[in-house]
């Protein structure tokens, strides 16, 4: 069958993975839409990046503006991709939708870890339709407002698609009740639990901690520095004979708790009560702040542990670990493991010093993403303006 028109969806997307995810789907949206929604039509998808995606906390503020540059682009409709948590009372929402203006936003983060892309494309896919059905089916405003009222098969369809994708919980789909509301149709997650913590885990993705590995010079350098100087006394090799791994164990939590710590307070990344959004906005940033430096230390022990392992593998025949530690036998691999194990802990907890004298916007950079390195200056300069008006 010939198609008759063309239709055009923009992507508005924060910047950084929303930009990444946004560049990827664009290549691969015209043949789905075709495919799932209407093959009659010719489908465009062009796609846009705005700050203000990434760091509006307000749904209504984010949506009019992406009316706005739908409008000025001449779509057809337009999708936001958010790396922000999208809260609806105590409940965190997984996509809205301004069915009246064409619009949609998705809050990436709800997504969690991998298959994240595979994910945020389906739900894209099921927003478009919301949006194309509900147009599809209005006629007239009074046609409008009574498929408002009386949701279609496809849109129950739709429902179930959504909830399989969250196998972990429960998806509610509430549409509005006030004509005030700009938000006329929702998905959020109705567990609590469940959706704080996608909602972290997301985040705490969308920081990319892996690509922090080795960014820490100094605390890499001091951490293997330390640990090969502590390996030329014999304490350390004594201890390692004589501890339980539960020891180890405790030992390597506090070395790695330790480390985040530090670097979190001396870096001044744990964000204080202030006039600048909600204590929940407030506790989410720095437990997302906390999970992923915690990442990148518990990334860097692994390094640490390998290289400490070929090091002591190399460096430390059966007949030296004999004479230092007294053994009546010859040590075996787990004698060895031991060692490594707790040279990389000692090592870890000297490192936190060498965190400590890396520059604070280098340690932003690697832990804050887009959207928290906005907020941190928002409230940085908050805090000026308060200073200034005391003083005044």
């Amino acid at each position: 069958m010939r198609k008759i028109n063309t239709i055009k969806l923009g992507l508005i997307s924060a910047p950084d993975l929303p930009a990444e995810i946004a560049s990827d789907l664009i290549k691969e949206l015209p043949e789905l839409l075709s495919e799932k929604i209407d093959k009659d039509v010719s489908w465009k998808v062009e796609m846009t990046i705005d700050s203000l995606v990434g760091v509006a906390e307000n749904t209504k503020e984010v949506l009019e503006k992406a009316d706005n540059i739908k409008e000025e682009n001449e779509w057809d409709y337009a999708i936001c991709l958010t790396d922000l948590p999208i809260f609806f009372g105590k409940y965190l929402v997984v996509a809205n939708a301004s069915l009246k203006d064409r619009v949609a936003q998705i809050s990436v983060p709800t997504f969690g870890l991998m298959p994240m892309r595979r994910r945020i494309r389906k739900t894209l896919l099921q927003m478009m339709q919301e949006l194309y059905v509900e147009e599809s089916q209005t006629e007239s405003p009074q046609a409008k407002l009574a498929v408002k009222e009386q949701p279609s098969k496809s849109k129950n369809k739709n429902k179930n698609k959504l909830t399989h994708q969250f196998s972990l919980s429960q998806i509610g789909r509430m549409k509005a009740t006030s004509k005030d509301d700009v938000v006329d149709l929702r998905y959020f997650i109705k567990s609590r639990f469940t959706g704080y913590l996608r909602v972290l885990l997301g985040m705490t993705f969308a920081n990319r901690p892996w690509k922090a590995l080795f960014s820490f010079n100094k605390m890499i350098t001091l951490s293997f520095a330390t640990g090969s100087y502590i390996s030329i006394f014999p304490t350390p090799w004594q201890l390692s004979i004589v501890y339980t791994p539960v020891r180890l164990i405790i030992l390597t939590i506090i070395a790695i708790m330790g480390m985040v710590m530090w670097v979190i307070f001396s870096q001044n990344l744990w964000e204080k009560p202030s006039d600048r959004g909600k204590k929940r906005w407030r506790d989410l940033y720095n437990w997302t702040t906390f999970s992923t430096l915690s990442s990148i230390v518990i990334i860097n022990y692994i390094v640490l542990f390998m290289m400490f392992s070929i090091a002591i593998s190399i460096f430390v025949p059966p007949e030296l670990f004999q004479a230092w530690t007294g053994l009546d036998e010859e040590p075996t691999f787990k004698y060895y493991l031991n060692l490594v194990w707790l040279v990389t802990s000692l090592g870890t907890l000297a490192g936190a010093i060498g965190a400590g004298l890396e520059k604070e916007d280098k340690i932003r950079n690697i832990t804050y993403s887009f959207r928290q390195q906005q907020r941190y200056y928002e409230v940085g300069q908050e805090y000026d303006n308060k200073e200034e008006a005391e003083q005044s």
